[in-house]
């Protein structure tokens, strides 16, 4: 059997509930990828993709169902792909967008200020800044109990540097 007569013996007879249930539920699935919903899409996606697969399997032979499945598969990786090679840009990251303006408007002020680091920070750990504990990042390991400068915020982190104690001993705890 040709390729082609493979394809079309396999969705030939296909029941337009089963199409409509599997494209329904591929669509709640990859609009969970690009624009999180708290996994509601994914839960509604999931339950109507397996329903289009039980459907297919009381009208269809197993060996059909195996392509279903291997179809589904196929089509979940490519989203996993194109999830993966767009994530850095910004006109499929909104949320994320508005996560790194908030981040700016709350803790831009201070971008600046000395703190002490309440764990050592080996690329992440625990500053307090005045009053306020931050989860922070550093390129560099930073002892707990040093004194540490916050540099940058950016959306995905607050970025700290070990402080120089002599030159900004008047800087401390303001």
């Amino acid at each position: 059997m040709k390729l082609g007569a493979s394809i079309a013996a396999l969705f030939g007879d296909v029941n337009i509930l089963v199409v409509c249930l599997w494209i329904t539920g591929m669509i709640l699935f990859v609009a969970e990828f690009f624009q999180p919903m708290r996994g509601i899409a994914y839960v509604l996606g999931a339950v109507l993709t397996v329903s289009a697969f039980i459907a297919r399997m009381t009208y269809g032979s197993s060996g059909e169902a195996f392509a279903f499945v291997l179809v589904t598969a196929a089509v979940i990786f490519a989203v996993h792909v194109v999830s993966l090679a767009t994530q850095h840009r910004d006109w499929l990251r909104v949320s994320r967008i508005e996560k790194a303006g908030e981040r700016s408007r709350r803790y831009g002020t201070l971008i600046g200020s000395i703190g002490t680091a309440n764990t050592p920070i080996d690329h992440t750990g625990n500053v307090t800044v005045g009053d306020t504990n931050l989860v922070v990042y550093s390129e560099k390991a930073i002892d707990k109990g040093e004194r540490v400068r916050i540099i940058r915020v950016t959306p995905d982190r607050i970025v700290v540097e070990q402080a120089n104690y002599d030159t900004e001993v008047s800087d401390i705890d303001e």
